[in-house]
């Protein structure tokens, strides 16, 4: 086989990978493999309060964004959206929202958001006894 062919077939196979890997990568941040711009539907949403149930599994959780607390002095600066109850009340739920995701999304999140009602999409962790999504992407947090 000569070298054109083999750098042809190379090539080929690594635009090949890049495209699988682009549409992964898109798909485990629930974002849409075709490179879609619009935020994930929010029509299978669970509870706020039913959230505890789901830990460990990708959902989306809806609530009324009842406290928001922007913490510039943690790691990551992050801005917390505390669902249906407000900090340190344990039967809430909460959004972590870190500075580099919070920069794609409009305006002060504690000014805008609380006593809005929200969805996020993401993986269903647990901190401290209560349920909580850090948001991976600006798209997976929508008002509703």
């Amino acid at each position: 086989m000569d070298q054109r062919r083999v750098r042809t077939i190379v090539g080929v196979a690594l635009g090949v990978l890049l495209v699988i890997g682009f549409g992964a990568s898109r798909l485990l941040a629930g974002l849409p493999a075709d490179g879609g711009g619009g935020p994930p539907p929010c029509d299978e949403a669970i509870a706020w309060d039913d959230a505890g149930a789901v830990v460990g599994r990708s959902a989306a959780v809806v609530g009324p964004v009842a406290d928001a607390t922007f913490a510039p002095d943690v790691g990551g600066e992050p801005t917390f959206l505390n669902l249906g109850a407000a900090h340190p009340d344990p039967e809430r739920f909460d959004v972590v929202v870190y500075a580099d995701v919070r920069d794609g999304l409009a305006g002060p999140l504690e000014e805008r958001l609380v006593g809005r009602t929200v969805c996020v999409r993401g993986e269903v962790r647990e901190r401290e006894g209560v349920p909580q999504i850090v948001l991976d992407h600006p798209s997976l947090l929508t008002e509703q």
